[in-house]
């Protein structure tokens, strides 16, 4: 790959995934708590605490990328309704600060009050009716963040292989499905913290919203491909990359099969009782950790393909 020029390269790639899987566990956590379900309640909470973790990560990994680091500021002087760049950058500072503060506001009790520097926050006790709020106001702009990540790669018309609205959505079932992924490590790396009935809701309702998702992702990949290969001779071209060029194996051995295919087989056999009812403590475990690294990898796999296969592709190449 040494004849193409890379401007976007690894921290691009980290960015995008890290900020996918941020708006993912944020729209998963406000649903699981928006069902009451008092067994979901710790799952929501993990995910809710763990959702700005990657986002800052992120971000710290775009600051890298940036010639100029310290003149970011200058994104948010104006807003640029036509610029993905400019409107991706406000919602991404919104998004930061209500995924900050629904992660406040879903600490223990007995974090009453949170001292940064000289200034000190008391919270609420009862914080059930913040978390709501936060909750139903970050769950469109969490979606948002996760479609964005896509539409970045999607608003530069000069790359073929990004230029179709199913890279958006495609990212957005694949921030989704990691999101879950992490949770399901989580759920699993706390299994003998709950109950058996709490660990087992979890496990169903984890698994069940995967299975669906990844079936999504493949569903979106066939158009993709069809698309493009009944488009330009641009777009048909640049599906070379992964038809057969230098991105095809990684594509279909690791983000299809390791990524997709693997865990949805796990993952369904898993759904079914009686195979279900037979497994023990160890094979549980071992398959939710199984899932969700094969997921979680696939994800990341998914974003390096398409940021450097994306930069690969041009008109006329």
């Amino acid at each position: 790959m040494n004849h193409h020029h890379i401007e976007w390269g690894m921290p691009v790639v980290i960015y995008l995934y890290f900020g996918g899987l941020s708006a993912g566990t944020f729209v998963i956590s406000a649903f699981l708590s928006y069902l009451r379900d008092v067994r979901l309640s710790k799952l929501a909470a993990a995910g809710a605490i763990f959702s700005p973790i990657p986002l800052f990560i992120g971000l710290f990994m775009l600051l890298i990328d940036l010639e100029s680091p310290f003149r970011f500021w200058r994104l948010f002087v104006t807003i640029q309704w036509t610029s993905p760049m400019s409107v991706g950058s406000w919602l991404l500072m919104l998004f930061s600060l209500i995924s900050t503060l629904h992660a406040i506001a879903w600490l223990p009790k007995k974090y009453s009050r949170i001292t940064i520097g000289k200034l000190t926050i008391s919270l609420p006790k009862n914080r059930e009716r913040l978390r709501g709020i936060l909750g139903a106001v970050g769950f469109p702009i969490g979606l948002a963040v996760g479609i964005y990540t896509g539409v970045l790669l999607g608003a530069v018309p000069a790359r073929p292989f990004w230029n179709t609205p199913m890279v958006a959505m495609l990212f957005l079932t694949s921030a989704l499905s990691t999101a879950t992924a992490v949770l399901l490590f989580v759920s699993t790396w706390n299994a003998n913290k709950r109950s058996k009935d709490a660990f087992h809701r979890e496990r169903k309702i984890l698994y069940s919203a995967d299975v669906v998702l990844i079936f999504f992702e493949i569903f979106l990949i066939i158009p993709y491909i069809i698309h493009n290969s009944l488009s330009t001779a641009s777009q048909a071209k640049s599906l070379k990359l992964i038809l057969g060029g230098e991105f095809t194996s990684l594509f279909w051995y690791g983000f299809i099969l390791v990524g997709l295919v693997i865990p949805l087989i796990l993952e369904t056999f898993d759904l079914i009782p009686e195979i279900a009812r037979r497994q023990n403590v160890f094979h549980v475990k071992f398959l939710g950790y199984l899932s969700a690294v094969l997921v979680l990898v696939g994800g990341f796999l998914l974003r390096y393909i398409f940021v450097y296969a994306g930069q690969a592709s041009g008109f006329g190449v």
